[in-house]
């Protein structure tokens, strides 16, 4: 059969056969068909009928799913339309077509050329008749119904990421007539649709039941259902071995393309979602007849106060735990989830962190937890690490391939376990997944495929780690992510070892059911600055506490004037090393930790044996976020292995220079912290790090056996000049560095000077009172008018441009209150930011360079503010001159004349 002699609309057409005469072939129907089996058993399992009983208000009745099934079924109806059922016939025929028709944009596709279906002109009427709007329509009763209809309708026709409302519609009307008008190569349109409407009332005939009730979906449900059948296409679509082949049945080569197809299709979805790990419950059914205990999942260990607390179902549906750095929050995390999973009450993990350092190094975790859970393979759920860039899953690395396509080293029939992996809009189909923050907030940015991520997450336990770590406009977008979460009958785990009592009560609040729909609201009374214990866990209705974790660590601290003296801070770590301890340096920008590493050198010499070394070379190194993706894994391999669990035992003096890439979850032991001065809460997480093995306690050296950090802070006391314009530059400090709660600096530095209140800071005793008194928003607006002058200026600058970081947020969010017709969109694309000032500008580099780390390299990321010519409408910047050298890769950009060796990238 030739590509033109197609005996109906054709829905998929695998365009990579040779011959294109004999290319496999799914017509419209079965195509469709596939799409609502996956649908119908996405509907059936109990966590995502749940939820979506939730969202929907009442519990959706047998014709409900039935007409959802429908209407994923009609999903792509588009594809009847003769533009695109040209582009299989040959090319000099589409354009002929194309040419009589004076067809184009709408007209081609399959999306937006449905607007003439819902037009009110009555010369379509027809087509609309052939197809059975009105009869579709009037499931909803009256007229407010009906709109209901129409949305979950156009809902299911958004399923390629982008919402299609009706006013978007109106727009292309004239545009995509012609592909209902004019038939082509004796097609016509109308035999499509009449096909359509012929085969959904065979499946599914209780959807037309003349006595049923009227179907209602308020607005949630409406934008729930768009990301369930975006993910059910997306399954669907897929047709390889495992998937939807296109012969579907081994006894029929041609598929089947008609009716006949659907109980093989409803078959093959239940076994599909059992593979990918959507449908978990034989996993949870065997996970409730072995119920491991936590001595077995976690190396024998005894729950500690906290971790016993995580594991209760009584808790609210929104948790904050609230303990120091390497008190076991992980496994409490990890505990709670298994309860909720055994339970039922969750069927998946989102695990999100910060940044990627802290993500990837969480993953292993989760990966070893996961094994240990579900110890027989066969019976695992599919894990997945979150972070682009990355191909992991299951613990094994993917390879990619040409054409978008992946190697795993399984074989095919497991490759359902990796269709998450593959693509950063799908991570969240994975059983549990493992990733930065970002990733969640993208379900509330109006960006393409974000009701896919957000529905996928509703049935998952979302934790959130590190959560102080978080800017206004973060916050923002998180309350909103974990309003829609919770509302719709999700969970949700907050975590952070630095928390203030204003900043939980207003994430609870964002987490409370009972509110009404809607953006959370920012008015949330704070809990009393100081009262709460330490260690605890809370939700919307109580705060407990906890036991703490571990012996107090009594630190010492003491303060140097060096931040502007790089000099002065290498004399102090040469003290240290002399005396064989690891030191951790700190410092608030790179250009700081660049002066730092290169002092150190020039004082101890640039080969001495006790500097940080990374990668294949063993070469000298920093750890900061200006270095290669894979420079950056192997310097996080590196610092674990120099700081961690692993060298707990070796006497060898260390010192390594960074960042706050240091601060979260990458395991590293010092025996001295040198930091800048940083807010409170940032210095008590860095000091996370200091003195964090107890193993390591008996190894450590003379002098060095008791905690202690420095805190490097400007020459002169006033603060007062780092509120002028610049009066920061180089410290990251100030309105335009890293830490610009400039009130909040006082704080911490009169904190450190208060040796008569705190001689030693006894962690964790202390936390609660040190975090309340140096972040605290009433006590640091108290603060700023204590200090008067230009102080009250100030903090009141600095909140009104917190402010405008949330308010930020407010236009940008997918709201799932608002109705589906009614909400204004626009695809933000690559512009959406998850954060706001940090932006980084991927450049190619012409072929690949071995970095002094023993890497291939192939693209490095520059900061936007490096690229002084680059605007935001500028194409993606080339480089323009290269010098590739053993030790350093030269060049020139948007610009900027840059070097990159193994300190990073930097200018030249």
């Amino acid at each position: 059969m030739s590509t033109h002699e197609l005996p109906e609309a054709w829905g998929k057409l695998d365009r990579r056969a040779v011959d294109p005469g004999q290319a496999p072939r799914l017509s419209l129907v079965a195509h469709c068909i596939d799409v609502a089996a996956v649908t119908q058993a996405l509907l059936v399992l109990p966590t995502w009928r749940a939820r979506l009983d939730s969202l929907a208000r009442r519990p959706l009745t047998p014709t409900d799913l039935a007409r959802l099934c429908a209407l994923a079924f009609l999903h792509d109806v588009g594809k009847a339309g003769a533009g695109f059922y040209a582009k299989a016939l040959p090319e000099p025929v589409a354009l002929a077509w194309r040419h009589s028709s004076r067809a184009s944009g709408a007209a081609l596709g399959h999306v937006a050329v449905v607007a003439p279906l819902f037009d009110g002109d009555r010369s379509l009427q027809p087509l609309r008749d052939a197809l059975g709007v009105d009869t579709v329509l009037a499931w909803g009763g009256d007229p407010a119904g009906q709109e209901q209809v129409l949305s979950l309708w156009l809902a299911a026709i958004s399923h390629h990421g982008s919402p299609q409302t009706r006013d978007d519609l109106a727009k292309r009307v004239t545009e995509a007539r012609a592909a209902w008008t004019h038939p082509v190569d004796g097609y016509h349109p109308a035999r499509g649709l009449a096909r359509l409407q012929t085969a959904v009332r065979r499946l599914l005939p209780e959807a037309f039941a003349a006595d049923a009730p009227p179907l209602r979906a308020d607005a949630p449900l409406v934008h729930a259902f768009a990301g369930l059948v975006s993910l059910a296409d997306w399954i669907a679509s897929n047709t390889d071995a495992g998937f939807f082949p296109y012969q579907l049945d081994p006894q029929n080569i041609q598929g089947p393309q008609d009716e006949t197809r659907w109980p093989m299709a409803q078959q093959r979805a239940a076994e599909v979602l059992r593979a990918m790990r959507l449908d978990v419950e034989p996993l949870r059914a065997d996970l409730r007849k072995r119920q491991p205990s936590f001595q077995t999942l976690f190396d024998g260990h005894d729950p500690r106060d906290v971790q016993q607390h995580a594991g209760r179902t009584d808790l609210g549906p929104l948790v904050v735990i609230e303990a120091e750095t390497g008190s076991g929050k992980t496994e409490a995390a990890l505990w709670r989830f298994k309860v909720l999973f055994e339970a039922g009450l969750v069927d998946a993990l989102c695990f999100l962190l910060p940044t990627r350092v802290s993500a990837t190094a969480i993953a292993q975790r989760v990966q070893s937890f996961v094994e240990r859970l579900f110890p027989e393979p066969a019976r695992r759920p599919n894990t997945v690490l979150a972070v682009p860039g990355y191909l992991r899953a299951n613990g094994k690395e993917g390879k990619p391939l040409a054409g978008f396509e992946v190697l795993w080293p399984d074989d095919p029939v497991t490759r359902p376990l990796y269709w998450a992996a593959e693509h950063g809009k799908r991570y969240f189909a994975a059983a549990l997944a493992t990733g930065t923050i970002d990733q969640f907030l993208l379900s509330v940015l109006q960006t393409k495929h974000a009701h896919l991520r957000g529905t996928a997450l509703l049935r998952a336990l979302v934790v959130v780690d590190e959560v102080h770590a978080s800017d206004a406009y973060m916050t923002a977008l998180l309350r909103a992510a974990l309003h829609r979460h919770v509302r719709a009958g999700g969970h949700g785990l907050l975590m952070s070892a630095t928390l203030t009592g204003e900043a939980r009560s207003r994430l609870l609040q964002a987490g409370q059911r009972q509110r009404a729909w809607g953006a959370p609201s920012g008015n949330a009374a704070p809990a009393a600055a100081g009262e709460a214990p330490y260690p605890c866990i809370a939700d919307a209705r109580a705060l407990v506490a906890c036991q703490r974790a571990a012996p107090q660590r009594r630190i010492g601290r003491s303060l140097l004037t060096a931040m502007r003296d790089p000099e002065r801070v290498a004399e102090r770590v040469a003290s240290a090393v002399a005396a064989g301890a690891r030191v951790l340096v700190l410092r608030n920008t790179v250009a700081q930790a660049l002066a730092t590493q290169q002092a150190i050198e020039q004082r101890m010499g640039a080969d001495h044996p006790a500097l940080f070394r990374a990668g294949t070379t063993n070469t000298v190194a920093m750890h900061h976020g200006r270095y290669a993706f894979e420079d950056r894994r192997c310097l996080d391999a590196a610092v674990e292995q120099t700081f961690g669990k692993p060298a707990a035992c070796d006497t060898r003096p260390r010192v390594l220079v960074g960042t706050q890439t240091l601060e979260i979850s990458l395991d590293c032991d010092a025996d001295l912290m040198v930091s800048d001065l940083v807010p409170i809460d940032v210095l008590l997480q860095r000091l996370g790090r200091l003195h964090r093995h107890r193993d390591r306690d008996a190894w450590r050296p003379a002098g060095y056996r008791s905690p202690h950090v420095v805190v490097l802070t400007p020459e002169e006391r006033d603060l007062s000049g780092l509120l002028v314009p610049g009066g920061g530059r180089g410290l990251g400090l100030g309105r335009r560095g890293a830490y610009n709660n400039l009130v909040a600096i006082e704080a911490c530095l009169r904190l450190l000077e208060d040796m008569q209140t705190r001689p030693e800071w006894l962690i964790p005793d202390h936390n609660r009172g040190l975090v309340e008194a140096g972040a605290d928003g009433a006590r640091l607006d108290a603060l700023a008018g204590e200090l008067g002058g230009v102080w009250p200026t100030a903090r009141l600058e600095y909140l009104g441009e917190q402010a405008g970081q949330a308010g930020q947020a407010a236009p940008l969010l997918v709201r799932w209150d608002e109705d589906w017709n009614q909400s204004a969109w626009t695809d933000l694309g690559d512009v959406a930011r998850t954060r706001l000032g940090l932006e980084g500008v991927d450049i190619d580099l012409p072929r690949p360079w071995t970095s002094p780390l023993g890497q291939q390299l192939t693209q490095l990321t520059v900061p936007r503010w490096m690229l002084p010519k680059l605007t935001p409408s500028s194409s993606p910047p080339e480089i323009e001159s290269l010098d590739r050298g053993e030790v350093a890769l030269s060049f020139a950009v948007a610009g900027a004349t840059l070097r990159y060796d193994r300190l990073g990238l930097r200018p030249a």
